[in-house]
């Protein structure tokens, strides 16, 4: 197995949005039976968004709904986590370590919070070969990237305080039923 170790340019060199949360989308998923099914779904739709930003597509939908027996659940989408720490403009991902097997890439990254102080890993694996739900499988060109930024969003994530991203979709739900009144 070869490692590899990329420095990464800090999130806070790239200028946040300064467009207002309620500007925002959110998109509502198919229901999800078990958890295993919603971490499926919500690693889906992050791929949707990964290959949409490296193909030069805009992609607003910071939180996802899912539906898991009943219960609704929230999750942070992958562009919800750049958002969310561009908007703080002190957390930045200090390093990406890459390694490969014949089969896999995978990747730590490791963020860092400066105005807390606190150093996290976020980690990921992604398959070599894409399998769409029906068809053959083949070659997924864009493996790596994919291994990437999930690895950065997971490490990204874990700095990320959880009554933030409760507040902020707080809001922008009352935002958004105010407009549909």
């Amino acid at each position: 197995m070869e490692t590899k170790t990329v420095t990464e340019t800090p999130a806070e060199q790239a200028k946040p949005s300064e467009k207002p949360l309620d500007q925002y989308t959110i998109v509502v998923t198919a229901p999800a039976e078990t958890e295993r099914d919603a971490v499926a779904e919500i690693e889906r739709l992050d791929e949707t968004q990964i290959l949409d930003s490296l193909k030069g597509r805009a992609t607003e939908k910071l939180f996802y709904e899912i539906n898991q027996r009943g219960q609704q659940q929230i999750a942070l989408s992958w562009a919800g986590v750049k958002y969310f720490t561009l908007q703080a403009g002190h957390i930045s991902i200090e390093e990406v370590r890459l390694s490969e097997t014949d089969n896999q890439y995978q990747a730590i990254a490791w963020a860092r919070d400066k105005k807390r102080d606190v150093r996290v890993m976020g980690a990921a694996v992604q398959s070599k070969t894409f399998k769409p739900r029906e068809g053959q499988s083949y070659p997924d060109e864009f493996a790596l990237a994919k291994a990437v930024s999930k690895a950065q969003r997971n490490a990204l994530r874990n700095l990320i305080p959880e009554p933030l991203i409760s507040e902020a979709y707080r809001v922008w739900r009352e935002q958004h039923a105010k407009k549909g009144s």
